[in-house]
């Protein structure tokens, strides 16, 4: 498996950008039973490799990102050629020889990023912030199966923040449990390997996050305000987006990614390509589609719905200081963010009376979620949906 093998769809990156969008990928044989796929995706594409495990069937994993939009890495962004390498790598490992080394746990980390940004590139994007700045940064040189409970206990601990505000303290201890599920989360992938050899986890297992700190998001706001919201924006473009969230009750990620194209009129829909959770269709009510509608007039179906005033696709926390501009100017507290729009959207859902699975889908999240999050309003119109919902019967005993 030596030999290089070329593929004129796939070497050049003009060429795997002419391939279409597509959730299967274009696979190439490198090597008997071997394959390196491309998947080109809404943003940057990946490489994926394909083995046969000798039973008819086959698995595969993801092996980088293409370098169709930026200069390769070597590391997390790859050439055909580098990809190439890896995926045989890769292959050889998993056909029965283990690894020379103990895996690292920056090793850990970056094969399940890896993986996790074949499924969703913003996680990914946001996954490996956290992990670089809370976890790798001590961690990354350490062997996975050095690892004590001890150690792990001792890190969990020292992401307590010291202050007499009880507030301060436990959003602290909120932000190092979300850490921690991450860190189990890449473990727990290396394990599953067995090329990895490792045998024991109670290192991590054992790590108990801090109890009762999680806290649902508690600013959401009228329509009332949401108009003046509007009206207080520092331009149209960020008069656009907080319309755009409260209406859909999208995530930020979700409705800066859109494209013109994603927009069904006739269906009263917008295609969310690669959310949180996955793809899904927002269903639009009429206000809604009448917004997207002028919003998407005589533009191009490969641009972006929502758009900076210059002209350029909004970039991760580019809304901040606007929104919290638009905030400052309607008077409104400075401590609320644009998420609290989609908080709004789901409020206002539960009190009107839609479904909770409805809300749920439409919204990229779970039912179950919804009723952690939003426990208070349903207890609080509990008693409303029955007296509106329940069958009657107007006849005298």
């Amino acid at each position: 498996m030596a030999r290089r093998i070329r593929n004129s769809s796939l070497e050049n990156r003009s060429q795997r950008l002419k391939l279409p969008i597509a959730k299967k990928p274009s696979f190439v044989r490198i090597g008997p039973g071997v394959s390196l796929g491309y998947r080109r995706n809404q943003t940057v594409g990946t490489w994926v490799l394909r083995v046969s495990d000798g039973k008819r069937g086959n698995w595969t994993k993801s092996v980088g990102f293409a370098d169709d939009h930026e200069e390769a890495n070597g590391e997390n962004v790859l050439t055909f050629w580098q990809a190439q390498d890896r995926a045989k790598a890769l292959a050889n490992n998993h056909s029965g020889a283990t690894r020379k080394a103990p895996l690292t746990v920056k090793e850990a980390a970056e094969a399940y990023l890896q993986s996790l940004a074949a499924r969703n590139t913003r996680s990914e994007y946001s996954t490996r912030g956290r992990l670089e700045k809370k976890f790798l940064i001590q961690f990354g040189a350490l062997f996975v199966i050095s690892l004590t409970k001890t150690q792990l206990d001792r890190w969990l601990a020292s992401q307590v923040k010291k202050s007499e505000d009880p507030e301060v303290v436990r959003r602290s201890k909120d932000s190092a449990n979300r850490v921690l599920s991450i860190v189990k989360a890449f473990l727990n992938y290396a394990v599953r390997d067995p090329a990895n050899v490792i045998s024991n986890d109670s290192a991590w297992r054992l790590v108990k996050p801090f109890h009762g700190v999680a806290k649902p998001r508690d600013i959401r706001y009228t329509t009332e305000e949401v108009k003046s919201l509007i009206t207080s924006a520092p331009d149209k473009s960020m008069a656009d987006l907080i319309r755009g969230a409260y209406l859909t009750g999208a995530r930020l990620g979700e409705l800066t990614q859109a494209l013109v194209k994603d927009f069904d009129f006739r269906g009263k829909t917008l295609w969310i390509n690669s959310g949180k959770t996955g793809s899904r269709n927002i269903i639009l009510q009429s206000d809604a589609c009448n917004f997207f509608i002028k919003l998407s007039k005589d533009r191009s179906a490969s641009e972006h719905l929502f758009m900076k005033s210059d002209d350029s696709p909004w970039k991760r926390s580019e809304q901040t200081r606007p929104f919290k501009e638009a905030l400052r100017r309607a008077g409104l507290s400075t401590n609320g963010s644009i998420y609290a729009l989609r908080h709004s959207y789901i409020s206002g859902a539960i009190e009107g009376g839609v479904p909770l699975n409805i809300i749920a889908e439409n919204c990229g999240t779970s039912v179950r979620q919804i009723e952690k999050t939003y426990a208070k309003i349903l207890d609080e119109h509990r008693r409303n949906y029955i007296e509106n919902g329940a069958p009657k019967l107007s006849i005298e005993i």
